[in-house]
């Protein structure tokens, strides 16, 4: 178990010490050293869940052709699963390492965290972690799969397994599919998942600790314009995702007659689906915003209309302001600077959401679905033709 932080270290990790990279530890497949060991898990993996059933598909004449069903070469999802979306749920754990890294100290280093709640900032990243580390959700995990593995349709009765079929049920390969493979796969799927409501309570907890925020910062989120940032952790989540769905929907066009039309909405309800999974967490911030901006209005529209009185009684009027205190307050500047202090207190948002937050995940979520779509709309020869008409 992992000790709390110490006085000078404000991060946290959503992966290392929970009972899964504990586990890749103790088989040594996360060195010692302190690294991650990426690679070597991806070659491992790998190897492990997906070479097996290549090499019993080929030793039995199953891989390009199958009496039973279609071969194993047919069934792209199950190479996409192994050789690109487990790849990339692992390798997301460095991503998530280093955004975590450098974004959750800024609550602190920006401000938004006042200096007397630093220990109960401290105190929320011990109790996370004591969190993560615990041994529950993973027998959570356990459970849910071994359920899935139960139920006939996705077992035994998995289309998938069609190649491994044999005269007495299943053969080798079908067992290691359900055994091993899967389960494998299913194991970093569910963390992801996991992780994702352990870091949705990391910023519930941060929010409720009362934050100092801005409400005229230029960053139009209170100070809070690096919150934004956080989505990239689950960029390689939505590209494993969309890397299963595209596979399968490839597999259904190249052999079975569908069409992409057939699955415009089943993509737009994936990408809905994917940014609210996604993009929840950071909603812990909107009441907050949401207040901060509502009360920044009333007090800055009260100093404003008091600067506007004084500016008017003494130029308009002509008659003589004796508590020129407001007036020559150097942080609020001439009447035109005040002005442009309110403007940006009524350009807060009360989502601390942008642009490039969305398009993050949007983006890794769409390549594959648009190379699946190549499949059957020639896009490169398309834009081939567009340019050398333009040319």
């Amino acid at each position: 178990m992992s000790a709390p932080p110490p006085p000078g270290d404000l991060s946290f990790s959503l992966v290392r010490d929970d009972a899964w990279y504990r586990l890749q530890r103790v088989l040594r497949l996360v060195p010692a050293d302190g690294k991650d060991g990426i690679f070597r898990r991806i070659l491992f993996f790998i190897v492990l869940a997906w070479l097996p059933l290549v090499a019993w598909a080929l030793a039995t004449g199953r891989a390009f052709e199958c009496a039973t069903g279609e071969p194993l070469l047919r069934h792209y999802g199950t190479h996409a699963r192994y050789l690109v979306a487990l790849p990339a749920l692992i390798f997301g754990e460095r991503v998530a390492q280093s955004v975590m890294k450098r974004l959750l100290p800024r609550f602190v280093t920006s401000g938004c965290v006042p200096e007397e709640k630093v220990p109960a900032f401290r105190e929320v990243i011990a109790s996370m972690i004591r969190l993560r580390n615990s041994t529950l959700p993973w027998v959570g995990i356990a459970g849910v799969i071994l359920l899935w593995a139960l139920v006939p349709d996705t077992g035994l009765r998995l289309e998938e397994l069609d190649w491994a079929r044999t005269d007495g049920g299943l053969g080798f390969g079908g067992w290691w599919f359900l055994l091993v493979s899967r389960p494998v796969f299913q194991i970093f799927l569910f963390a992801w998942l996991w992780r994702i409501l352990l870091f949705g309570l990391l910023l519930k907890r941060v929010a409720g600790l009362g934050l100092d925020l801005v409400p005229n910062h230029p960053d139009r989120l209170g100070g809070l314009g690096f919150v934004p940032g956080f989505p990239i952790l689950f960029a390689p989540f939505a590209f494993a995702l969309s890397c299963i769905l595209a596979s399968k929907w490839a597999h259904d066009i190249v052999w079975h007659g569908a069409h992409v039309r057939d699955f415009k909405l089943l993509a737009g309800l994936f990408l809905a689906v994917l940014l609210l999974v996604c993009l929840s967490p950071l909603a812990v911030f909107m009441p907050l915003l949401k207040r901060t901006r509502r009360k920044a209005l009333a007090d800055y529209g009260n100093l404003i209309a008091r600067h506007g009185r004084l500016v008017h009684r003494e130029w308009i009027e002509g008659r003589p302001v004796a508590d020129r205190a407001l007036l020559e307050a150097p942080e609020l500047g001439p009447a035109c600077d005040i002005g442009a202090i309110h403007d940006s207190v009524v350009a807060m948002r009360n989502i601390p959401l942008t642009k490039a937050s969305v398009l993050v995940l949007v983006l890794p979520a769409a390549v594959p679905l648009l190379i699946g779509a190549t499949i059957e709309i020639p896009i490169v020869e398309l834009l081939g033709k567009l340019f050398k008409t333009l040319l």
